[in-house]
């Protein structure tokens, strides 16, 4: 299994505290100053690549992996 990073470390702390949740809710959680949205996304892009994240869907205001 790859290690992480030290960025990747820092955005799975948040999923391990907060479960499923979009971008947005873990940049929100973050401190000041906030990292940019598309920084946190291509972090969470590596992080399901490594399959140490999966992808969920919203349906019907219920969040379902994929």
């Amino acid at each position: 299994m790859e290690r992480l990073t030290q960025q990747e470390e820092e955005v799975m702390i948040y999923f391990w505290k907060m479960g499923p949740s979009f971008i947005r809710e873990i940049v929100n959680e973050m401190p000041e100053p906030k990292p940019p949205y598309t920084s946190v996304a291509s972090v969470v892009r590596n992080l399901e690549k490594k399959k140490f994240l999966s992808p969920f869907k919203l349906c019907a205001g219920e969040r379902k992996r994929l």
